[in-house]
């Protein structure tokens, strides 16, 4: 390692000289490198922006479909036996009594004093479905209730008859316990198991401890039945969930239940959840337009100093932006006619836009509509046959512009990327000369030290000699 002195023979701060002079041969990537960071910043800005169409496009995907804006909720009357769910439900009242639960047969042998060990001899075991018999061998590789369940289980895809022990802590705790596929299917097990002397016969008793039964529902004096407890075809649209049988009011014959009201209605609470959901979305994107303009006085949407700082403002003007906004506010404008609905634009609906192009919602004049015109809310935001709803608008428009191979923050991506590695290319070029150059500069400042040094040496050799020479004529 060498060590320089900088100045010493002229005075002069060489060091700072050749600084200065490189950050005069800098100055033309110091302009590269800000315009990279202004590039990026821009992209940042495009980004936040997308992510802002990405919200509003969330909540307009909720509404463009029919049987989204129409949803129906369900009430039961207390008590009731089941639960149940709506599906884009018709409106109306249904009375339903539960009259039996579906189950699956169930049988169970008697106990045993082990499932491990060889206590079942040899011979045959038949499961009988109703239709075919299924003979099961028994021998040394499954005589056992472990074995014998599992070669069971092994044909239960064609048998629909299944097998699981279980331990009821007596004397003889290991039982075996049948159970058919479902409510429809009836079986029967028997078996012929012989013990090792080839004579005495092993007993494998079982008692059934379920039968096989359908559910059984009244709906309007209409018996419905299923092979399940979930029943989801008896009403367009609604799940029954049957949980208990309904209480008897007349012990008959025939027994009369009980029947709970069902009422399914429109969700309006839902749909102005959805509508709310929009136009804090829609009102986002504008406030961010705006925050260019500094609409707001600043660049965030609240007072609060660790909001996210809004970058409207680095795109201010920008032509990709303002074909958004317009293209949105087209949109709003739409007037949606279909032919059973009187309702075609969205301030009937008590949505509005301010002179700021953000919108105002007024929540009186939208739960009227809601209550009084719900098949007209329903057209008007997700259209009727061929003619488009204004939210399916919304969602084509937003689809478009946010595509991730044809959106507009794709095709900025693109050539952002771009022009970035031509900037890093174009300063990977630079930087050799740069360094080049300073080696350059304090090589000549080094030279130059070095002959003023010697310069200054041969000047006091000289005042020397000519002091000598005055003092030798003096003396």
């Amino acid at each position: 390692m060498s060590i320089t002195f900088s100045g010493l023979a002229t005075g002069l701060d060489t060091d700072s000289i050749v600084t200065q002079l490189m950050d005069l041969e800098r100055a033309p990537i110091n302009r590269l490198e800000t315009k990279k960071t202004n590039e990026t910043t821009r992209i940042e800005a495009y980004a936040q922006f997308k992510t802002t169409l990405d919200d509003l496009k969330s909540a307009v995907s909720s509404m463009n479909l029919t049987s989204q804006v129409k949803s129906t909720s369900v009430s039961l009357s207390t008590g009731a036996p089941f639960t149940a769910t709506s599906a884009n439900a018709s409106s109306g009242s249904y009375n339903v009594a539960v009259k039996q639960l579906a189950q699956v047969q169930k049988t169970v042998s008697d106990g045993w004093t082990s499932q491990s060990e060889p206590l079942l001899g040899t011979g045959t075991f038949t499961l009988n479905n109703g239709t075919t018999d299924t003979i099961i061998t028994v021998d040394s590789t499954n005589n056992s209730l472990a074995g014998l369940a599992a070669a069971i289980n092994e044909k239960s895809a064609d048998t629909g008859i299944k097998a699981t022990l279980i331990n009821d802590g007596t004397a003889t705790p290991y039982r075996m316990v049948f159970t058919g596929v479902d409510s429809s299917s009836n079986f029967t097990v028997t078996s012929d198991l012989m013990a090792a002397d080839g004579i005495t016969p092993i007993a494998f008793a079982t008692t059934q401890t379920q039968t096989a039964q359908q559910a059984k529902v009244m709906v309007d004096g209409i018996e419905v039945v299923s092979d399940s407890n979930t029943i989801s075809g008896a009403i367009s649209g609604v799940t029954l969930n049957l949980n208990a049988i309904s209480d008897v009011e007349s012990a008959g014959p025939p027994p009369i239940y009980k029947t709970s009201l069902m009422t399914v209605a429109p969700d309006t609470s839902a749909l102005k959840e959805k509508l709310t959901t929009f136009v804090t979305s829609y009102n986002k994107v504008m406030e961010w337009i705006l925050s260019g303009y500094n609409e707001f006085g600043s660049d965030t949407t609240t007072e609060d100093p660790e909001a996210t700082k809004l970058l409207g403002s680095v795109l201010r003007g920008d032509s990709s932006i303002n074909s958004v906004k317009r293209g949105l506010q087209s949109v709003l404008s739409s007037v949606i006619k279909t032919s059973g609905s009187s309702m075609s634009t969205l301030s009937e609906l008590g949505i509005t836009t301010q002179l700021n192009g953000t919108l105002i919602q007024d929540n009186k004049k939208m739960d009227a509509a809601l209550q009084n015109n719900f098949d007209g809310v329903t057209s008007l935001l997700a259209g009727e046959d061929s003619v488009d709803g204004i939210m399916k608008k919304f969602n084509y428009f937003l689809l478009d512009v946010t595509s991730g191979t044809t959106g507009f923050y794709a095709s900025k991506k693109k050539s952002y990327d771009l022009s970035v590695r031509r900037i890093d290319d174009q300063i990977l070029n630079m930087e050799p000369r740069m360094v080049k150059k300073e080696a350059t500069l304090r090589a000549q400042y080094t030279a130059m030290e070095s002959l003023i040094s010697g310069l200054n040496a041969q000047g006091s050799f000289l005042t020397q000699q000519m002091d000598l020479l005055s003092n030798m004529l003096k003396g």
